[in-house]
C-alpha cells in the first residue's frame, strides 16, 4: 500500500493516522503487537525513519508502548478519544504538547537509530563474509 503523494500532511502522520484507525476499530486489539517500523516501511513504501516517527506519535499520543527487544504494543486500556468541544470540529489539544526540544531531541534520536541500524547491517554483513566454519 503507498500513500497518497499528492496530499500536504506529512507521511509520518497519514501511517499514524491508519494505525490509530485500526486501534480504534479493534482490528488492533489492546495488549497485541503493532507492526514494527521495518514492517511499516515495506507495506507503506516510506523510509524508515518515517515510520519510527509515526510510531513515536502513537506513542506520544498514549496509544502504544515499547518493549525493548519485543517491540511495539497497544496499550490495555486505551486512552479515551479526544472530545471535541461543541460547534467546533478541532479536537482538544493534549494534556501535554510536546516542546520544540522535544521534537527536535526526538528527530536527532530518530537518526541516531537509523544510523545504529546501518551500522548493524554492516557488522552483520561482515561477520557474514569474514565468519569461516569451524573445524571440528
Amino acid at each position: 500500500m503507498s500513500l497518497p503523494r499528492d496530499s500536504h500532511t506529512p507521511p509520518y502522520r497519514l501511517v499514524a493516522d491508519e494505525i490509530r484507525k485500526q486501534i480504534r476499530s479493534g482490528r488492533i486489539k489492546p495488549g497485541e503487537r503493532v507492526p514494527s517500523s521495518r514492517d511499516l516501511e515495506a507495506e507503506y513504501e516510506i523510509a524508515n525513519m518515517t515510520a519510527r516517527s509515526a510510531l513515536r506519535l502513537l506513542r506520544d499520543e498514549g496509544l502504544i508502548y515499547s518493549t525493548p527487544g519485543r517491540g511495539n504494543f497497544v496499550c490495555d486500556p486505551l486512552p479515551p478519544e479526544p472530545s471535541t468541544t461543541a460547534g467546533t470540529s478541532k479536537p482538544e489539544p493534549a494534556d501535554h504538547m510536546p516542546t520544540p526540544e522535544y521534537e527536535e531531541l526526538s528527530q536527532r534520536l530518530d537518526a541516531v537509530n537509523a544510523r545504529l541500524d546501518n551500522l548493524l547491517e554492516v557488522f552483520q554483513q561482515l561477520a557474514g563474509i569474514t565468519e569461516k566454519p569451524k573445524k571440528k
